[in-house]
């Protein structure tokens, strides 16, 4: 007599309408729940932990999932999803795709124990333009998982050994049968007992609980060249998470981020700031005094300059940092009219505006003296 399935949905806890990651979560969960390494009754935890990985390896994937909302458990033509369906091992299911899930691990091809690199790991680090223009070294945080001292992540208390894997006798790895449309075919997979290990820790190490990495914080530090921006990073080889069965360090990536500034714009090595100048000056003529992140500096305003006229100083912006040339400073300056005079003043301008200027009419007939009278006196 054959068991009526479960429905898939009901098996792994979720909506019908769940998204991916919905899916991949609540399945992950139930399958630390129901791992026969961690599970009482492990008889029982069997049977559901085959049931979730066979829901779970239907609802991943787009095509099965599609075929299964529409026919339920009738396999399409040609023979069950993927390789469901009779066997002597009862419903297969993809325990290098199951394993990867939960462990975060492929299909062990280089061996149970191969060495596997740690995980690389991201830090931000944000910097003045000041700092940007200069280059600095700045010294990070970072929390990373390393090798336990106390076990040199062998897992296991210091004086005690693991023992073989009673499920996969130490291989780490198990064989799967697969129906296919060409047949039955058999395949490695991870053994899901001792995580592909081939091993068990019966005597855990008390200061890493049998993980054999622990999380700590780390000091480093980041020498950051002249003219970055954001969005640039910097790759410190062999500073991430370490690795396992002695395999080598992932990789820490500082990605950059450049503060706003209060009197620049930046455009890519160029900057942009304002300048404010009376309408006198802009008028007579003058020279005004602009700021540099070397210092400040002057430039000539001539007789008659009109407002937002910009003034280009060459090599005052940023240095490049592939090339370490250059950019420009671009002052814009802005001819400012007074909002309040006295009559001495107001009697000044009159007089000046009476006495025939000779200024270049507007569109709409006015001068430019003209409109700045209207300005003023209103």
């Amino acid at each position: 007599m054959t068991t009526e399935k479960r429905d898939y949905y009901e098996v792994l806890r979720v909506e019908r309408s769940a998204s991916i990651e919905e899916i991949k979560l609540s399945y992950k969960k139930l399958a630390r729940t129901y791992h026969p390494d961690v599970a009482e009754n492990k008889a029982d935890a069997e049977i559901h932990f085959r049931e979730i990985n066979e829901a779970y390896s239907v609802l991943s994937d787009h095509d099965k999932r599609a075929h299964y909302d529409r026919f339920g458990h009738a396999p399409p033509s040609g023979g069950g999803f993927g390789g469901f369906g009779g066997s002597p091992f009862g419903d297969m299911f993809d325990l290098g795709d199951i394993f990867e899930s939960v462990f975060g691990m492929g299909g062990m091809r280089g061996g149970p124990n191969r060495p596997q690199r740690g995980q690389d790991i991201k830090e931000t680090l944000q910097l003045t333009l000041e700092q940007v223009f200069t280059g600095t070294e700045r010294e990070l945080t970072v929390n990373t998982y390393q090798d336990c001292s106390t076990c040199n992540g062998t897992r296991s208390k210091p004086g005690t050994k693991p023992t073989a894997c009673g499920q996969c006798g130490g291989a780490g790895q198990v064989k799967a049968v697969t129906r296919t449309p060409f047949g039955q075919v058999i395949r490695t997979a991870p053994c899901v007992a001792c995580s592909g290990q081939g091993q068990t820790i019966t005597d855990p190490c008390e200061d890493c609980k049998g993980a054999g990495h622990v999380f700590r914080k780390k000091r480093v530090n980041v020498k950051v060249p002249p003219g970055v921006d954001s969005g640039n990073y910097i790759r410190m080889s062999g500073l991430g998470d370490a690795g396992t069965n002695g395999g080598p360090p992932g990789d820490l990536f500082v990605v950059l981020e450049v503060k706003g500034h209060e009197v620049y714009q930046r455009e890519g090595d160029d900057l942009f700031l304002e300048k404010a100048v009376t309408f006198t000056d802009a008028a007579l003529g003058t020279e005004v005094e602009i700021p540099t992140l070397e210092g400040p500096t002057r430039i000539k305003i001539p007789a008659g300059m009109q407002s937002h006229t910009t003034f280009k100083v060459r090599g005052k912006g940023l240095p490049s940092a592939r090339t370490r040339a250059r950019g420009d400073l671009h002052a814009r300056v802005i001819v400012m009219v007074p909002t309040h005079l006295n009559e001495k003043q107001k009697q000044l301008l009159k007089e000046y505006a009476g006495a025939g200027s000779q200024e270049a009419q507007g569109s709409n007939g006015r001068s430019w003296f003209g409109r700045i009278m209207d300005a003023i006196l209103g």
